[in-house]
């Protein structure tokens, strides 16, 4: 295995496109170090290890170990019972009925609900901006607040609760922290996941701040009558899961990010304001061009070969999907942000085959409109300043992005 990986360098976060790129053609599965696992880079690659049943997605346990070297943790630990019972940790036949039961959430007929309060909540944010102000971070100010404000209104969360469940959904996420050393304690983040369990269980059994009718939550809480104890538990691990996927830095890294693509290519917001074709591709482009979540892990539960290379049974894989997304074998001009873009759907932000992202239509759903409301009141956005980029490149997101809108 090569000694040194240019992914675990933190200097490659502003940009790892142009290190993607050169590992693709070089090394295109290679060892990490920095991850213990194999990093794996082109689109074809990523796309079938996402549906190789030999490449298990219950692999939270092989992930401990690399995060966390030599602890092990007893099988009624929260970790081990969390991770073991939602569907993005899991495989058939368990994923199956557990992707059954939230079904209600994410009905046909809820996504067109779901859309037109969206449209609302981003008309309503972009309106927050004062009259007159000509610069502002676009992050704190914008990207942020979009994902927050849709969880109460979308999804449900009580506003009231969101002093007490955001905070600790941003410890919880530190877990995914990349190639670099855990910045929280295994304990700490055990004692936060364990918080959040207890909140969950408090929120459907009406103890806690008042859930919006017909959100996500309200219709999962709806489809449960009279549940056994197995099945409530089921229900609180689902939640939770919800929780940390809706305060994750995925959309407010896609929005930000987008919002820099878009001011750094100027034209693009005129197709988008020209071409409603282009509207319905944003999402796509801009989780294509600029993915927030720039690697998923697997474990290999038999020795098997990618890319030429042997894997070992029992070995991590991080499938790097933001160099799949930006592969020139399946991408033409792949680092050009292009909203005309035909392909821009292929993209692999929100997984493949069984475990595709259940929320990707509400997360496409908050992109799109996010840019409806900012380009219908400001259709010129500049960059005012320096971009400054988080220390994660797992979840990769912007810190701060200067934006004049005036």
């Amino acid at each position: 295995m090569p000694s040194s990986s240019p992914l675990s360098d933190p200097a490659i976060i502003p940009d790892p496109y142009p290190v993607y790129a050169e590992l693709s053609e070089r090394e295109p599965v290679h060892w990490c170090e920095g991850l213990n696992a194999w990093a794996v880079l082109r689109h074809a690659d990523c796309a079938e290890a996402l549906k190789d049943p030999r490449l298990k997605a219950e692999r939270m346990e092989e992930v401990l170990g690399a995060k966390f070297d030599g602890r092990v943790l007893p099988p009624d630990s929260i970790y081990h019972r969390f991770t073991k019972n939602v569907m993005m940790y899991t495989d058939p036949p368990l994923h199956d009925d557990l992707r059954r039961a939230t079904h209600a959430g994410f009905t046909r007929a809820a996504h067109e609900h779901y859309s037109d309060v969206i449209k609302k909540v981003a008309a309503d944010l972009v309106a927050e901006v004062p009259d007159g102000v000509q610069e502002i971070d676009a992050v704190s100010a914008l990207a942020a607040k979009l994902p927050v404000n849709a969880a109460v209104r979308a999804f449900g969360v009580p506003e009231s609760d969101l002093e007490f469940v955001v905070p600790r959904v941003d410890t919880v996420m530190t877990f995914w922290s990349g190639p670099q050393d855990q910045p929280i304690g295994l304990d700490t983040l055990l004692e936060q996941l364990t918080e959040l369990h207890v909140y969950a269980l408090e929120l459907l059994e009406g103890k806690r701040g008042e859930v919006l009718p017909d959100t996500v939550i309200a219709r999962l809480a709806a489809a449960q009558q009279r549940p056994t104890e197995d099945e409530l538990r089921q229900t609180v691990h689902q939640l939770v899961l919800l929780l940390i996927a809706l305060f994750a830095p995925t959309t407010p890294g896609s929005v930000s990010s987008g919002m820099l693509s878009f001011a750094q290519n100027p034209r693009q917001i005129e197709r988008f304001r020209s071409d409603q074709g282009c509207v319905d591709n944003t999402a796509n482009e801009v989780v294509r061009y600029n993915a927030s979540n720039q690697f998923t892990w697997r474990a290999a539960t038999t020795e098997l070969e990618i890319g030429n290379v042997r894997i070992k049974q029992g070995q991590n894989l991080a499938l790097f999907l933001g160099a799949a997304n930006r592969d020139q074998r399946v991408f033409a001009q792949p680092d050009v942000f292009d909203l005309d873009r035909p392909n821009s759907g292929k993209h692999l932000s929100f997984g493949l085959g069984l475990h595709s992202c259940l929320g990707r239509q509400i997360a496409a759903l908050e992109i799109k409109w996010f840019f409806v409301a900012l380009f219908a009141r400001y259709p010129r956005i500049r960059i005012a300043g320096e971009p400054e980029w988080n220390t994660n490149l797992e979840f990769r997101s912007l810190r701060l992005l200067p934006l004049a809108v005036g």
